[in-house]
């Protein structure tokens, strides 16, 4: 033998089965410890009495609420009557630039007249 050489240590032909239980029984013995403590906050912490529901729960709240009925709500008809009013109507954007529009059947009626001008 070289006087250098130090050979492996010797493997172990089975598991550590004596370890693997002590290390699974320390971890299921921690488990239970923090499932306890929980348990015991829980206890702890809870309250004395219920709160119950609020005295006013099922009362109708007439002036509570700021909602218009929806049979008045016209907003939005109105609205979409007045884009669409703009959108088949001739009228100024801004008079000062001289931005006007116009009904888009037109604009469609101009730009397919460029554009048939335009081809060779």
């Amino acid at each position: 033998m070289s006087t250098g050489f130090t050979p492996p240590p010797p493997e172990h032909q089975q598991l550590p089965v004596r370890r693997l239980a002590v290390v699974g029984a320390a971890w299921l013995v921690l488990v239970v410890a923090a499932l306890l403590v929980v348990r015991w906050g829980e206890w702890w912490y809870a309250p004395v009495t219920s709160a119950g529901f609020p005295p006013a729960l099922g009362a109708p709240e007439v002036a509570d609420v700021n909602q218009r009925p929806f049979a008045l709500e016209d907003g939005a008809p109105r609205l979409r009557d007045a884009q669409q009013a703009r959108l088949r109507t001739y009228g100024w954007v801004d008079r000062d630039a001289g931005v006007i529009h116009l009904p888009v059947e037109r604009a469609m009626e101009q730009v397919l007249s460029a554009e048939e001008g335009a081809r060779p």
